[in-house]
């Protein structure tokens, strides 16, 4: 007795990638890097102690409090919550691309339509 090949599994029709998933309207505080830091110290912690409670590698600690490297959103909350407090924010209306990002036309976006928005704006300011 064979057994037949299986097929691989399809994704579910209507079934929306995660790159067309809508994005979460949050942008990291002005100065994150440095309210990381000036917690961690307060709580009188080391980047490698920070670290280990987080279960993330120390190197990556250090380049986030240097400004190097943003953390992930998920990280990003871990921060926020372990050191309480706050490193990202909800986005306001006045984001430049909000229109954009709101109410999408049937067809969408150009390229074209986001340089004559912006032209637009400049313009009035």
């Amino acid at each position: 007795m064979t057994s037949k090949p299986q097929k691989r599994a399809e994704a579910k029709k209507g079934a929306t990638p995660k790159s067309l998933m809508p994005m979460e309207k949050i942008d990291y505080v002005e100065g994150f890097h440095v309210r990381i830091k000036n917690a961690r110290e307060r709580m009188g912690l080391s980047q490698e102690e920070l670290a280990a409670q987080l279960n993330e590698k120390a190197t990556l600690i250090k380049k986030i409090e240097q400004g190097e490297v943003k953390p992930s959103i998920e990280l990003a909350r871990k921060l926020e919550k372990f050191l309480k407090i706050q490193i990202i924010e909800e986005v306001t209306e006045d984001y430049q691309y909000g229109p954009f990002l709101s109410k999408p036309q049937p067809g969408g976006y150009t390229l074209g339509d986001v340089m004559k928005k912006l032209g637009e704006e400049k313009k009035e300011g």
